[in-house]
């Protein structure tokens, strides 16, 4: 998949609540591709999994409003607000790192902020990250 063809798809009516949405439209920082679309493994009848992030609004960061994320079932996408993104992040989250890890093609930036965040996904790497993994596979291995 190429920027082109994620913003054609983005372009359907399917997907106008990113437009419209008053926590998503004009605070949207980027959307990218997740799963297979993402890691290159997609074929043909494959859905597209749309993932982002959202600046919070003023109100947010006064407390006044409570934006953490916005799912829509019928697309298949989720996109998390800033602060609740960078706490994902930070933790080690896979999904989040995800985002990060994806190729600049498969990001649809709207705010210069995106560059930033992307020029730095190193700082969100950490030894937490690799602990997580490793329990994942003792896990996995204690399951078998």
């Amino acid at each position: 998949m190429t920027r082109n063809e994620l913003f054609g798809a983005l372009c359907f009516p399917e997907y106008s609540f990113l437009r419209e949405n008053e926590h998503l439209g004009k605070h949207m920082m980027f959307v990218t591709v997740g799963g297979s679309h993402a890691y290159g493994t997609n074929v043909e009848g494959s859905d597209l999994d749309i993932r982002g992030v959202a600046l919070n609004s003023k109100e947010d960061l006064l407390g006044l409003g409570e934006f953490e994320h916005y799912v829509d079932t019928q697309t298949d996408t989720t996109i998390y607000s800033f602060n609740k993104a960078v706490k994902l992040m930070c933790s080690g989250n896979p999904n989040m790192l995800e985002q990060l890890g994806n190729a600049d093609e498969l990001v649809i930036s709207y705010n210069p902020m995106t560059q930033l965040l992307m020029d730095n996904k190193n700082l969100f790497l950490s030894k937490r990250v690799i602990l997580l993994v490793w329990r994942f596979c003792r896990q996995a291995d204690s399951e078998v």
